[in-house]
C-alpha cells in the first residue's frame, strides 16, 4: 500500500540576477500529500516520517533530491476563520507542524505549504467571497510562524474571483512585503 502520493513538478531554469551576472538556478520540487491522503490530520511519527521520506533529504549522497517541498493542502476556509478542531490548529492541519517542517528546513530544503488544492475550489470561492483579507492576512500570519512560504492552488478555471484573490495577495503582503532576496521564508508567495 502506497503511504503518500508525491507530485513531481520542476519548475525548470529561472534566471536569476547576481552582481549583473544571469545565473541559471534550477528548482525541483514535490507537492507531499501525507499518509492520510492530503489531509494533514494526525501529527506525524517522525521515525515513520523519516522512512516514508528520508529520499527527499538524502538522494544518497546525503544531498536532499528536492530543494522544494510543498505540504499540500491547507483548506482556505480553516484558515480565514482560524479553526481549530481534532485536526487543524488556526486552521493549519496538525501534521502540518514544527517538526515535520524543521525535517526539511535542517537538509536546505525549502518548505511551503499549499492552500487549496481540486477539492478546496467551493472552499476557495467561500473565503474570497466572505473575507480574503482576513484569509489573506492569517496566511501570511501562518507563514511567519512556520518559517514557510504559502502557494495559492486556487483551481477554479472558469470565472475565478479575480478581485477576492487580490484582496487576499493585497492583505499577504501588508503582513510580509515581497522580498526580493529571497532570504525571507515567509515571503514566498506563489500560484501554480
Amino acid at each position: 500500500m502506497v503511504r503518500k502520493v508525491l507530485l513531481f513538478f520542476a519548475l525548470g531554469w529561472l534566471m536569476v540576477g547576481t552582481s549583473g551576472a544571469q545565473t541559471p538556478m534550477q528548482v525541483f520540487g514535490v507537492w507531499h500529500c501525507y499518509s492520510d491522503g492530503c489531509n494533514w490530520f494526525s501529527v506525524p511519527n517522525m521515525t515513520t516520517f523519516d522512512t516514508d521520506n528520508h529520499w527527499l533529504i538524502d538522494r544518497g549522497d546525503g544531498v536532499p533530491a528536492v530543494n522544494v517541498v510543498v505540504l499540500s493542502f491547507v483548506n482556505p476556509v480553516d484558515l480565514m476563520n482560524l479553526a481549530n478542531s481534532s485536526n487543524t490548529v488556526n486552521g493549519i492541519p496538525i501534521g502540518m507542524n514544527t517538526a515535520a517542517v524543521n525535517y526539511f528546513e535542517s537538509k536546505g530544503v525549502r518548505v511551503m505549504f499549499s492552500i487549496g488544492g481540486i477539492r478546496f475550489v467551493k472552499d476557495w470561492d467561500k473565503a474570497l467571497s466572505t473575507n480574503p483579507t482576513q484569509l489573506g492576512t492569517n496566511a501570511a500570519n501562518a507563514a511567519k510562524k512556520f518559517n514557510v512560504g504559502m502557494e495559492i492552488d486556487y483551481e477554479k478555471s472558469s470565472n475565478p474571483n479575480l478581485a477576492g484573490l487580490q484582496e487576499f495577495i493585497n492583505a499577504y503582503r501588508a503582513v510580509l512585503p515581497y522580498d526580493s532576496t529571497g532570504n525571507n521564508q515567509a515571503a514566498r508567495l506563489t500560484i501554480d
